[in-house]
Order: structure tokens, then sequence, then C-alpha cells
């Protein structure tokens, strides 16, 4: 690769870290409640769930639906509000499934900012109920409200979680939740970073093969293939650089890269907010 091209990318992931700061990503006051959070539709694309170590786990994307809190901690604990849907949908060995409320089934913690979540439940709970794969599915206008601490100086109130998870959260529906907008691109760029084994072991030359099987389910769900070519730019741009080689440097590029493309998806959100206020 050409040592401008390096350079050029090398620039566009540091950028894109800067500008998490655009949308408040720096940690707030301990112990102070971040900012309410919505989940992309899944749009009959639905992520996954893989099973390590007796916990089975996926990876969302996510956006910020108050400005003026602060982003989330890594590892912060989330719960879902009403009026949206987070579904387990388990495959039996029957070749049957079945469709489970995830609120009481699963823990939402938060991966990177305002822009990544980690869903997860004990395989203990899969293997009860004879599921040989599970995957989430997520609703149109899903919400998720940080669990709140006992010493909480500032508290999320009545009236922002009614604001965040009601007009605001129907507004951002036009960003996040339309076909062959940015959300599709990064849907499909979620699902190939939840089928990427985070493991250091992985190969780089396993990666293609991997991207091929994530194209193809985003193509028999309806993805536009302009979106489906998007993401696939950012795959192989993440694979090309300079630590391509290894397949795990490859899944840390993949997660900057989406973490800039939801930055200016919320961007975008927050001048049409701004636009209707």
């Amino acid at each position: 690769m050409p040592r401008g091209a390096r350079r050029t990318r090398a620039k566009r992931l540091a950028l894109a870290l800067a500008a998490l700061g655009v949308l408040g990503l720096a940690t707030g006051p301990a112990h102070a409640a971040p900012q309410i959070l919505g989940i992309v539709a899944s749009n009959g694309l639905p992520t996954p769930l893989h099973c390590v170590d007796g916990l089975c786990s996926a990876h969302l994307a996510s956006f910020c639906l108050q400005e003026a809190r602060y982003s989330p901690a890594a590892g912060s604990e989330y719960r879902l509000l009403p009026g949206g849907r987070i579904d387990v949908v388990v495959t039996l060995a029957s070749g049957g499934s079945v469709r489970l409320p995830g609120e009481r089934l699963l823990q939402i913690r938060t991966r990177s900012g305002f822009s990544s979540l980690g869903i997860s439940l004990p395989e203990s709970k899969l293997r009860a109920l004879g599921a040989v794969a599970a995957a989430i599915d997520v609703g149109p206008g899903t919400t998720i409200l940080p669990v709140a601490n006992a010493d909480d100086p500032n508290p999320q109130s009545a009236e922002e979680i009614a604001a965040a998870a009601g007009p605001l959260r129907r507004l951002a529906a036009t960003t996040f939740e339309i076909r062959g907008e940015g959300a599709d691109t990064a849907r499909v760029v979620q699902l190939m970073i939840n089928d990427l084994p985070a493991l250091k072991s992985l190969s780089a030359d396993a990666i293609p093969g991997i991207w091929r099987q994530v194209a193809a389910t985003a193509r028999q769900s309806g993805i536009q293939e302009r979106s489906i070519a998007e993401a696939g730019a950012i795959v192989d741009d993440c694979r090309a650089g300079p630590d391509g080689a290894n397949g795990f440097a490859s899944s840390v590029c993949l997660e900057l890269r989406q973490a800039e493309l939801m930055t200016r998806l919320n961007r975008r959100y927050w001048d049409d907010a701004a636009a209707g206020s």
C-alpha cells in the first residue's frame, strides 16, 4: 500500500475518534446519568448470538437521543423502555423457532460510547429451551434507559425520559430506520463485527469468507446493493490497512469505522432535531 494512502487511513481513523467528542463522548461526572440511547432496528436482519465460555452475546449499533447529556462509559448498564422491542429468536433442534421477549432475559451494556452495545444472556438459558441457534431482533422505536445509581447527583427526569422516548425517538426513525440510508450500511458493518471472533489468533485470510456470508445474509433480508457495497468497502479498507494481516486488528478497525459512521448519522439527526425545534 502506498505510504500516502496509509497516512490518509490513519488520519481518518484519528478523526473518527476525535469526532466522537462532538456528540459528548467524554465521560461525565461520577455516577451522573448518561444519555438515553436508541437501538438501530433490525429491519429483517437479526443479529446472531455467539456463545463462548457459557455466555451468549451480540453487538448492536446504537445512537444518542440526548445531546446535552454525557456519553456512557464502556460497560454502562441499560434497560429497555416501554414502546420498543428486543426479541430473542430461538431456533430449535426440531427445526422450528420461538420468539421470546428479551426484557428479562438480556443484559444490555455499552461497548463504545453511544454507538455500540453488547447484548448477552447465559448460554444455559438457551440450552434449557433446546436451542441450536439464536439471534437478536430489534423492533422499530426501541429506546434504552441507563440503569440508575442510588447516589446519582443528576438522574434522568420523567420529562427527559418522555421526550427522548417520544418525539426525539420518533424523529430519529427518519435517520436510523429507513431502508437504503446510511443506517443500512451501519447494520451490515455491525453484523460483520459481530461475526468476527475477537481473538488475536483470527487469520485475516478468514475475513473474505465471513464477509461473503454477511453480504449474502444482507441481500436475503432486502438490504440494497449500495449499502452492501459501502459496508464491503469499509471491510476491505480495514483488511488493507498496515495491520490488516492481524484479524483482531481488522476487527478493531471495523469498530472504529462503525463509530465514525454512527457519529455522522447522529450529527445528521441532531441537525434535523435543531431544525425542527
